[in-house]
């Protein structure tokens, strides 16, 4: 059978659960949200550039990258997924209040950090992020806390994973830091919308294309390598969290866990999951399976040196830079488009 056969066999976008979206005079919400953001995200991006002023650092470009066009995106991928007589009053909210959130968390990036004017503005994407994890609580109790598919599990882990990074994008703007420095809260806030979003989010899309119809991997090299790295994605952000507070040892060994997880991941993606979509879709996830593969030796790197008494193999701001900007347009971005494109269906 070819790709293109089997992409139209699990991923049907013409079923009744496609009208469950919120819609503009036909349109979906998350795809009006998803294109206005991004125009604003280029003029920011612009205005900072050609202006010469630092409008927002490149972290918060990132985040601002991530609130405009790459949450719209998510959404209306996990709306996709729907089963049920009508939309969950979360996902309703969440869909429509996205945009304006959105924009005024930019907005609260732009003020000077610890003024009440950016926690003010922060806040109603803490609300929203709350309505994205109930939606991930109502898909998790409609099937049973401990049961269903691991992919369907990766994807409530993205929308329970989001409201950590509106947290701590709150505390950023009202300068709490606790022990850390600063760029760290605010480069937590991008970890939890791209790493905690985006790729359980990811792993999920994926898992659907290659599971079976009870959403089992199966035995296969591909599928347990699926069902392994996928669990890991889910499970290992937190582990990673609390090396991070606690222990520099275990901050080292979870994020080797973790690299090498994702990598071995994207070549699933390359091989495994590629052959079975259609050429433009193939091409999307071949450019992001490469760039995270690149983006994890360069996380790997820097989690080395970040162990006391080990040479410095990376420096934060050259990690920014790289692992950053290509996590954001090599891997985030393209995938989110390519499952936009044609979402694989819940079986």
């Amino acid at each position: 059978m070819t790709g293109s056969h089997i992409e139209q066999r699990v991923s049907e976008t013409t079923d009744a659960t496609a009208d469950l979206h919120p819609r503009i005079t036909g349109i979906r919400v998350t795809d009006v949200s998803g294109i206005t953001g991004t125009l604003v995200w280029v003029a920011l991006a612009v205005l900072t550039v050609w202006s010469g002023f630092a409008w927002l650092s490149l972290p918060e470009l990132f985040v601002s990258l991530a609130v405009l066009v790459l949450v719209p995106l998510g959404l209306g991928i996990v709306g996709a997924g729907f089963q049920y007589e009508q939309t969950p009053l979360a996902y309703r909210l969440a869909v429509s209040g996205q945009l304006p959130a959105a924009l005024a968390a930019v907005g609260a990036l732009a003020l000077p950090v610890g003024t009440m004017s950016a926690v003010a503005l922060a806040l109603p994407w803490l609300a929203v992020t709350g309505c994205v994890a109930l939606v991930g609580v109502h898909r998790l109790f409609s099937r049973g806390v401990t049961a269903g598919p691991l992919p369907e599990l990766a994807a409530d882990a993205a929308l329970l994973y989001v409201p950590v990074g509106a947290v701590a994008l709150v505390l950023h703007t009202a300068d709490v830091t606790f022990h850390f420095k600063p760029i760290i809260i605010l480069l937590t806030v991008v970890h939890y919308h791209y790493a905690g979003f985006v790729l359980p989010l990811v792993a999920g899309m994926a898992g659907r294309i290659v599971a079976d119809e009870q959403g089992h991997f199966g035995e296969t090299l591909l599928g347990r390598a699926m069902a392994a790295t996928t669990l890991v994605v889910v499970v290992n952000l937190a582990l990673i969290a609390v090396g991070i507070t606690f222990s520099p040892l275990v901050e080292v060994v979870a994020v080797a866990f973790f690299t090498v997880a994702v990598a071995i991941f994207a070549l699933c993606i390359l091989f495994g999951v590629g052959p079975r979509v259609g050429r433009g879709r193939r091409v999307l996830l071949s450019i992001a399976a490469l760039s995270i593969v690149w983006t994890m030796a360069l996380a790997l790197a820097y989690g080395y040196s970040a162990y006391p008494g080990t040479p410095e193999l990376l420096t934060l701001n050259e990690m920014i830079l790289r692992h950053g900007s290509v996590n954001a347009f090599g891997f985030a971005l393209p995938t989110l488009l390519a499952f936009r494109w044609r979402t694989p269906r819940r079986r």
